[in-house]
């Protein structure tokens, strides 16, 4: 399957638009129909923003194109993850340590198991 199939498939998948798909990684609807036609290739730029929306990595829209099955591909984190990992890596040293004890606290008082 091509990459273009493939993001055809992940958008009509969730139900989206052409036109939806493009306001979300900010290209034109024309474009997007020219990526899963095949007429136009994607940027890596557009990659990482196309596999982001479709929580995956471009790594992973690469081995879906390539015809790797879904159970061979490592599980994603959720979005509530993804979303507490950026916010993590904006913070500088300071706020991550603070970040970090705050998250400890509260993973203890509410009794939270840690990994190990």
């Amino acid at each position: 399957m091509s990459f273009g199939k493939v993001i055809k498939k992940l958008r009509e998948e969730r139900g989206w638009s052409q036109e939806e798909l493009a306001h979300r990684v900010s290209i034109s609807t024309a474009n997007v129909s020219r990526i899963e036609t095949g007429k136009h290739g994607a940027s890596e730029t557009l990659k990482v923003l196309l596999a982001r929306e479709f929580g995956y990595k471009v790594y992973q829209l690469i081995a879906l194109a390539e015809g790797v099955r879904s159970p061979e591909i490592p599980p994603l984190r959720d979005q509530d993850e993804e979303t507490l990992l950026d916010y993590f890596r904006s913070m500088d040293k300071e706020q991550r340590t603070l970040f970090k004890a705050v998250g400890a606290e509260f993973v203890r008082s509410r009794g939270i198991t840690q990994p190990s």
